[in-house]
């Protein structure tokens, strides 16, 4: 598994555990993480910059916490059956990862990042995420689609497969690019509960004051969010007579498209008096996220586009059986369960009906045991085992025995 471009951010991460688990499911695999050393100086570069926008510009919102240290994330991927290997990055990483590679006698690698050339010695597999660009230009520079545009499909040429986690983005991918021979592999839904998740009794979430009923939104606040949708429902819930209902935000409060857009939404939150409703917590700890949403009404996704039904934060809150409301754009549509209900995107009146729908029917969604969600952790983590091998074999020129 190769971490750059995922270890940067709390969803790469994610992504990366995930897959460790099927992984680990195979006995005849051994698993390899290459982590490239991020310096001192990269870190401080992006903590002086996360500082700035979000506690200088914005009043000390939220608690901010680093991206994780080489060091720490050694000892999150590392265990009796994984091995981490941290590498220097130096101009030619390419050629670097290469000699690294073959050193520790890797037969395949998966996921990446990177594109590895089609003549790249070692069978490799890429994820790729989405085509937001290709719906919403005006979240990106025109170089950035022209070389959005030159990656995909170069990825496309080079990779003998590659690994989606939707049937939305294989079918952009056919429809904005030549595929060609390239196989796609649709990845299942891989909402898996960590054990330790139900362990929450002595996690202090004190420091952050939570009001007694909210509902969660867990997204960075970048354009595609669509954060404002959602508070502009609160709103018309609360002149509605619900006025009991906050809403509480975890993320990352910066988004390098758009400097001003975070506190455009403060503007708006105060123009319409909402500031003491809407609690921003920042960048937090994954177990704290974790028991501020098991403590919530229902997850919020207002998200107007993913690349994957419901982003992160539906994978947690199917797991944890918290119910979620999430906008009704095609990737969504994909995420079937009793858990899940669905609104218009962009339309802050069908979001409220949906909150207000939940908050009277609530009693009457399915209750789930910790033996119960763990058992459909299981079984999902069974199939995704299975349609994971099925790509490494495939990548090997190999077939299932």
């Amino acid at each position: 598994m190769l971490g750059a471009g995922f270890i940067g951010w709390g969803g790469g991460i994610d992504f990366l555990k995930a897959y460790l688990a099927p992984l680990q499911k195979m006995k005849d695999c051994e698993v390899y993480v290459f982590l490239p050393h991020d310096s001192v100086w990269r870190r401080l570069a992006r903590h002086l910059r996360y500082c700035f926008r979000t506690k200088f510009l914005h009043q000390n919102l939220g608690r901010y916490v680093a991206p994780c240290t080489t060091c720490e994330l050694v000892k999150m991927f590392c265990s009796e059956h994984v091995h981490v290997v941290v590498y220097t990055v130096y101009w030619d990483v390419l050629s670097g990862l290469k000699r690294l590679l073959k050193e520790h006698r890797m037969d395949v690698i998966f996921p990446t990042l990177l594109d590895l050339g089609k003549d790249f010695p070692i069978p490799w597999i890429p994820y790729l995420p989405d085509l937001q660009h290709k719906y919403y230009p005006e979240f990106f520079s025109a170089e950035e689609i022209k070389a959005r545009d030159a990656s995909f499909q170069q990825l496309l040429h080079s990779a003998r497969s590659v690994v989606v986690e939707a049937e939305d983005v294989k079918k952009d991918l056919q429809k904005f690019y030549s595929v060609e021979d390239t196989k796609i592999f649709v990845m299942p839904y891989t909402a898996i509960p960590n054990r330790e998740w139900f362990l929450l009794d002595d996690v202090d979430l004190s420091s952050y004051h939570l009001p007694e009923k909210y509902f969660l939104i867990s997204n960075q606040f970048w354009l595609h969010k669509d954060h404002g949708t959602a508070f502009a429902a609160l709103k018309i819930l609360r002149d509605a007579g619900y006025d009991k209902y906050h809403i509480v935000c975890t993320g990352k409060t910066d988004d390098y498209r758009d400097a001003a857009y975070f506190q455009q939404l403060l503007d708006g939150l105060r123009e319409n008096h909402l500031e003491p409703y809407v609690h921003f917590l920042g960048y937090i700890p994954k177990i704290e996220q974790i028991k501020i949403l098991c403590q919530a009404q229902a997850v919020l996704q207002p998200t107007l586009f993913e690349g994957n039904p419901g982003g992160g934060i539906a994978y947690h809150a199917i797991a944890m059986g918290v119910p979620i409301l999430l906008s009704d754009i095609p990737v969504n549509l994909e995420l079937r369960s009793p858990l899940v209900s669905f609104f218009k995107k962009q339309d802050p009146e069908s979001l409220k009906e949906a909150m207000m729908d939940l908050i009277i029917h609530r009693a009457e969604l399915p209750s789930y045991s910790e033996e119960e969600l763990l058992a459909q952790g299981e079984a999902r983590l069974e199939k995704l085992t299975r349609a994971v091998r099925g790509a490494l074999l495939y990548s090997l020129g190999a077939s299932e025995s």
